[in-house]
């Protein structure tokens, strides 16, 4: 068995790293392979999803934060920069 692990080793690999001239040469014959009606759909679903789920509320408050008044936050919702820090 000792004896196989050896034989890989030795074994010729005419690309031994894939580089960034590998990549680009590939990517000159890619083509797009997701539609604009699609990337739409996304993009919808994908907001309505985080709506739904609360994220950018700019009411969001802890449980043992004292209440504020609106007026105090900023107009751009100031809470989404916690908001975000938060999500992983």
């Amino acid at each position: 068995a000792d004896d196989d692990d050896d034989d890989d080793e030795d074994e010729y690999d005419p690309v031994p790293e894939i580089t960034r001239a590998h990549f680009e040469e590939a990517m000159k014959f890619a083509r797009r392979s997701v539609s604009d009606n699609d990337i739409r759909r996304y993009e919808m679903f994908s907001q309505t999803l985080q709506q739904s789920r609360g994220f950018g509320n700019s009411d969001f408050k802890f449980p043992d934060a004292p209440p504020q008044a609106s007026s105090s936050q900023p107009a751009s919702g100031g809470g989404g920069g916690a908001a975000a820090a938060a999500a992983p």
